[in-house]
């Protein structure tokens, strides 16, 4: 029982504090209207010393590598006078920032450069980056290294490639990634429905609709004449991934360049059999939703065809992981949690007290996407299939249509129909999720126990109805189907599902599709985020390798992709289970946080465990999964 929260009049302590701190966290429904976002950035929200170093970090990587890729060959002796050579130039033409802690560290590196020459120390750019940062704040560090970022892509290379290699020469300071070798494998194709950056589509179908035409002449071409459609369907080996809200996209052309986006349909099955690594396998790809103006494509289509329409499968794959999977469905709606939770719930109740660390970041990232990721002229526009407007209204549409009380693992995958593990035996991203999200959800049930013995208490909690009443409200966080039938919540049963469902998407889901951006799609040779060529190439008597390579981006964007999504994917910062301190006074809860520990534990052993048998999954590994969504 929650004494404190019992009987919290207007005039008390609690409620005088929360109506200060309410001021400072308000709705705004126009950033990405009608999604609920935060009206500014608080004092406090603010992006961390720790993460803003990590972040310099990374920004150096990038910052090397896209020097050397544009700038270097040009008579110097070494990747260091690169660096060298054009931080003075980016100092006389006045690029770099000019406040005035970062004036003194470079007067403290500038030196060095100048004396030490080969042998600077690259840590140096880091401390560098770090005192811009922390002077500027990120936005305003964008804003002032424009003529930075111009003076970068002075050179680069530029046009569509002659073949997929010509993007490995924007990687001469980065290691190829370990998936692009075998990228063009129809297994690996397949495999990365359900293990790879968006491995949340496919759903397990009886038959085909009128819209999607695929034949058993097509089926039996890939599974043999021993099988057949209705047979496969009929058995639960039928898998679909249908990206019908990709349909009617408004096809981007930032900055100048025709870019196509697709809503695809592609069938998948597993074979007949009893063992437990059966791969699910890909059958036919049909490039958009009518089927008179897109045909049927199978690996017996031409090689050529066939690859195009697996690329077709992959950007359409990109387009929905950024604005719905991950934007939507993570960034967007752990964000109206964390507004909700400042404005009902006083520092130190309870259920207060376990969230804040899963929310440490948020805001501040959010903030940032709104202002610049998600802009005209940011990085999605430049970057992915749609106009930015359009790719806006598919966030908001992927968030609007994810009810909140079918969004636990369990039930999804049910809904999904790819809870079988006889049915669908390789599925690492259902495997590995369920193991955390059954540790999150028995570490949530035992610390909400200690304060809620019975329904009565959680229904007497004044703040957690309050909370729970402002998330799903029009006025407040705008969360679909949140709460019980009869509104609130009024078992202890629900609380914990609701809760374990918050902590798991501000960690193991946002991890799921995050960092997965800078290890396969920061490459455009394997995942284009946008069409450079129309679908109705296919419609021709025979596709050429060179239709074939004009779907991809010149290397220009590719250059962009890679070092945009390299930052996305790179940052690692705090980790699941690891609470600060002094975060929980109460006693009781420090035997249940060890029990947690060592649940992710040996989590982590099973996950390596499984590894050894598998194509390596890692991104649900607990050592690898952030405490909140911060990047």
């Amino acid at each position: 029982m929650i004494a404190s929260s019992k009987g919290n009049s207007t005039g008390s302590p609690d409620s005088q504090s929360l109506e200060v701190i309410r001021q400072k966290y308000q709705y705004n429904y126009t950033h990405i209207p009608p999604l609920a976002m935060l009206d500014t950035l608080p004092e406090g929200e603010q992006f961390s010393r720790d993460w803003l170093f990590l972040l310099a970090q990374h920004l150096r990587v990038v910052f090397v590598n896209t020097i050397i890729t544009n700038r270097g060959n040009r008579g110097s002796l070494s990747v260091r006078d690169d660096i060298k050579y054009f931080i003075l130039e980016a100092v006389m033409k006045g690029a770099i920032p000019i406040q005035v802690s970062v004036i003194g560290r470079l007067l403290q590196i500038i030196p060095q450069i100048l004396l030490k020459g080969l042998s600077i120390d690259f840590r140096e750019l880091d401390n560098l980056f770090f005192s811009a940062l922390k002077e500027s704040g990120l936005s305003i560090f964008k804003d002032s290294l424009d003529k930075v970022i111009e003076l970068m892509y002075e050179g680069q290379p530029t046009g569509h490639v002659k073949n997929l290699r010509e993007y490995e020469k924007l990687l001469p300071q980065m290691e190829l990634p370990a998936i692009a070798n075998g990228f063009g494998q129809d297994d690996v194709f397949a495999y990365m429905q359900v293990a790879g950056y968006n491995p949340l589509m496919i759903q397990r179908v009886t038959s085909l609709g009128e819209n999607f035409p695929v034949t058993d002449e097509h089926y039996q071409g890939m599974m043999g004449e021993d099988d057949s459609l209705v047979a496969a369907g009929r058995e639960g080996r039928l898998y679909l991934a249908d990206y019908r809200i990709l349909d009617g996209a408004v096809n981007g052309t930032y900055p100048k360049t025709q870019k196509y986006l697709y809503a695809p349909i592609a069938l998948f099955a597993v074979p007949r059999g009893k063992e437990q690594n059966r791969m699910l396998r890909a059958i036919a790809i049909q490039c958009g939703q009518n089927p008179r103006e897109n045909p049927i494509v199978t690996p017996k289509s031409g090689k050529y065809a066939w690859m195009f329409a697996k690329t077709v499968v992959h950007i359409a794959d990109a387009n929905y992981h950024e604005a719905v999977s991950h934007l939507g469905r993570t960034h967007l709606f752990v964000g109206a949690f964390v507004i909700a939770t400042h404005r009902q719930l006083p520092a130190n109740h309870p259920l207060s007290l376990l969230l804040r660390p899963h929310f440490v970041g948020t805001l501040a990232i959010n903030e940032e996407a709104q202002r610049n990721l998600i802009a005209a002229g940011g990085g999605v526009d430049s970057l992915l299939g749609a106009t930015i407007d359009n790719s806006r209204v598919f966030a908001v549409r992927g968030l609007q249509s994810y009810g909140f009380n079918t969004a636990m693992l369990p039930k999804r995958l049910e809904l999904r129909g790819v809870d079988d593990t006889n049915l669908l035996p390789v599925y690492p991203y259902r495997d590995d999720g369920l193991l955390i999200w059954n540790a999150i959800h028995e570490w949530v049930s035992d610390y909400l126990t200690i304060y809620y013995k019975t329904d009565a208490d959680v229904q007497n909690d004044i703040n957690l109805q309050a909370w729970a009443a402002e998330v799903q409200a029009f006025e407040g966080g705008r969360i679909p189907d949140f709460g019980e039938e009869n509104g609130g919540i009024q078992t202890r049963e629900y609380l914990i599902d609701a809760i374990a469902l918050i902590i798991f998407t501000a960690s193991a889901q946002h991890a799921v599709v995050n960092f997965p951006q800078k290890e396969i799609m920061s490459y455009a040779g394997i995942i284009p985020l946008a069409g450079y060529a129309p679908a109705s190439i296919l419609r021709k008597s025979e596709v050429t390798e060179q239709d074939y390579l004009s779907l991809f981006p010149p290397l220009e964007m590719a250059q962009k992709q890679l070092n945009l999504l390299y930052l996305l994917g790179s940052t690692y910062y705090n980790k699941l289970g690891d609470y600060p301190q002094l975060q929980f006074s109460d006693t009781k809860v420090q035997s249940l946080l060890q029990k947690f520990r060592k649940k992710l534990n040996r989590v982590e052993d099973t996950i390596n465990q499984r590894n050894l048998n598998r194509p390596t999954y890692t991104y649900l590994l607990p050592s690898r999964i952030p405490q909140s969504i911060n990047i």
